[in-house]
């Protein structure tokens, strides 16, 4: 029966969001959208609605929060612990240098660290053996249906910034923490922001939302997803925008690679898009500089080539904290994705080009 209720509340939330795009038609509230986005944004609105719903009818979720893990790279060393053990663990000698940045990396919805995106990211930070690099491992959390695991992805975002918290009592410096979020992973790294302010009445320093997760979060208020304000600097990597990607800038600067979709070069269904974001970051770290935007009003002026002059932004590891508003570039079709100075141009693409992408 509890079922049932649900899917009827479902059904009539759907309902009510698409009955008000039609009704609204050119009144939106929405600034230039079309009406494409427009239904995405109802609908995601009321996703929002059934995760209310459920947020305001579940019991208390310490069970599950204890299956969070956190796992240490440490050049060849690999160590992965309870989130209930992760501080204890990191002060041990050896563990958690304080004088070092931290990068934190969160994967995303039915994902887990041991996902290939998420090694990636890693392995490429540890290589370069000045960082302490940690991964988030929420699988059993982020395994739900979607709209339960957005909850509980508030859950992960409250019990990390409690770990981060400690750490600066420990002596870590909180603008060090960097951290990286993939799709819904990013949103759970804005709440670690929200209440990592929230304990220490300070700001962690840096977070990167990759592909920040759409559903449920497009035009959705600062307080219920990733944030400019959640961190000193805010950068967002746009991949796969009207499908799993979110459709609006959430950072102080916006990197959209090939327009930010919803389709990339090379791809042939949404996933591959939607972790395109992530792919591209993963390889700025490895060669930095070799993705360069230039700031611009929209995806349609940069294909005018009527950008900003001159107004050039390095996407990913290099990226400068100064950065502010949107940039456009453009990539490969397949790794290596960096195309430098030229990414900042666009050049109508031949015939040939356009069939051997789907080669």
């Amino acid at each position: 029966m509890h079922r049932y209720n649900a899917l009827v509340f479902t059904v009539f939330v759907i309902f009510v969001a698409l009955k008000q795009v039609t009704a609204q038609g050119a009144r939106r509230s929405e600034p230039e959208l079309t009406f494409a986005e427009t239904v995405y944004v109802r609908l995601s609105s009321a996703c929002r609605a059934l995760v209310d719903l459920q947020y305001n009818s579940m019991n208390s979720q310490n069970g599950i929060v204890k299956t969070m893990k956190i796992t240490h790279l440490d050049g060849t060393m690999t160590k992965t612990f309870p989130i209930d053990e992760a501080y204890q663990t990191l002060i041990q000698p050896s563990m958690f240098d304080i004088t070092k940045q931290t990068k934190i990396i969160i994967h995303g919805y039915r994902d887990s660290s041991q996902s290939s995106v998420s090694q990636d990211l890693a392995d490429a930070y540890n290589d370069k053996n000045i960082f302490n690099v940690l991964l988030v491992d929420a699988a059993e959390m982020m395994n739900k249906g979607y709209v339960l695991s957005v909850h509980n992805a508030r859950l992960v975002g409250k019990r990390l910034a409690n770990l981060l918290a400690n750490l600066e009592n420990f002596g870590a410096n909180a603008e060090d923490f960097h951290l990286l979020g993939i799709s819904l992973g990013a949103h759970i790294a804005g709440w670690t922001g929200k209440y990592f302010k929230q304990y220490k009445s300070r700001s962690i320093g840096r977070i990167t939302g990759l592909d920040p997760a759409g559903p449920c979060f497009s035009y959705a208020y600062a307080d219920q997803r990733l944030d400019k304000t959640d961190a000193l600097y805010v950068d967002v990597v746009h991949s796969n925008r009207l499908v799993q990607g979110v459709i609006e800038p959430l950072g102080h600067a916006d990197f959209y690679i090939n327009g930010g979709g919803p389709l990339q070069p090379g791809c042939m269904v949404p996933s591959c898009s939607h972790l395109r974001a992530a792919n591209v970051y993963a390889e700025s770290i490895k060669t930095p500089k070799s993705f360069v935007g230039i700031r611009c009003q929209s995806w349609k002026h940069f294909e005018e080539n009527a950008c900003e002059v001159n107004d050039y932004a390095v996407l990913g590891y290099g990226s400068s904290t100064a950065t502010r508003g949107l940039y456009y570039l453009r990539t490969s079709a397949s790794s290596p994705f960096g195309l430098g100075m030229e990414g900042a141009k666009h050049v109508k693409p031949s015939m040939n080009n356009w069939l051997m992408a789907l080669t």
